[in-house]
Formats: structure tokens, C-alpha cells, sequence
């Protein structure tokens, strides 16, 4: 599956509804994975769904690609509003959203990372967030074709 391309026709997706909030959504670099990619695509889907509904207005959703040895890479880093959790992980948990989610006019169960991280583990890869500042990056490792 070409990584780079499934995401720029993701971004195409997503940008009527980040143009509403003088949201972009930038992709760059490439990559081949191995995979399931209607289910790849979902678990993408996600991670940018999240990154467009709880970031500030007209701030950056960058996706950034590199292979590395085996792998690649996929780091996708958003300006976060409010407060970022203190225990990232609990991100993945199910049912659970974050406090300052509950304040977005957004509905959700707290499934939506839940059910990404294990999709993308279901490929032997993983996936992980970390912060960086006001920024939030949510990392993506996947094996190469």
C-alpha cells in the first residue's frame, strides 16, 4: 500500500472540514507498508479526525513519512487546545477521552484510539503519542513491503 499517497487522498478527505476552521493539513514524504489497507485506512482516518476536531483554529495537521530501515515512519503532530493529558497513554484506553475533549462540541465514545492501535498492531506495528509542548505527536510504525 503506498502510505504517502493513501494519506494525501486522506487529507483531500479532511480538508472541507479543517477549511472551516483556517485548519491545513500538510503530508510529506513516502512510503510502502504491508497491509490490510481498508483497515489501514481507518486507523488513519482516526488519528486525523481526532487531530482536526481537537486542535485550535487555524493551526497546522503535519504528516510527516520516513522510512527507516524496515520500517516507516509516520509522526503526526497537531497544536493541542487546552491542557494535554498528563498520561498519554490513557489515550489508547477504551472509553476513555481526554478532559478538555469533553468541552469540544464533539460526540465520540472514546473508541476511536483504541480501536487505531489495534489495527495498527494487528499489522505488527505500533503506535504511540508523546508531547512536544503545545504540540501533541502521535507516532506510527509499520513494517515495509
Amino acid at each position: 500500500m503506498d502510505l504517502a499517497a493513501e494519506l494525501n487522498e486522506l487529507r483531500e478527505l479532511f480538508e472541507p472540514l479543517a477549511d472551516e476552521t483556517g485548519k491545513t493539513i500538510t503530508v510529506e514524504g513516502e512510503g510502502v507498508v504491508a497491509g490490510d489497507s481498508d483497515m489501514l485506512r481507518r486507523a488513519f482516518s482516526n488519528l486525523l479526525s481526532n487531530a482536526i476536531k481537537y486542535s485550535p483554529d487555524n493551526t497546522c495537521t503535519a504528516i510527516h513519512l520516513e522510512r527507516d530501515s524496515d520500517c516507516v515512519n509516520v509522526m503526526i503532530t497537531n497544536t493541542m487546545s487546552g491542557q494535554v493529558p498528563a498520561n498519554l497513554e490513557r489515550l489508547f484506553d477504551r472509553f476513555y477521552r481526554a478532559d478538555s475533549s469533553r468541552f469540544y462540541n464533539t460526540e465520540g465514545a472514546g473508541l476511536g484510539l483504541s480501536i487505531t492501535r489495534s489495527i495498527i498492531h494487528a499489522h505488527g506495528g505500533e503506535l504511540s503519542a508523546e508531547q512536544q509542548g503545545r504540540e501533541i505527536v502521535f507516532k506510527v510504525r509499520l513494517l515495509m513491503d
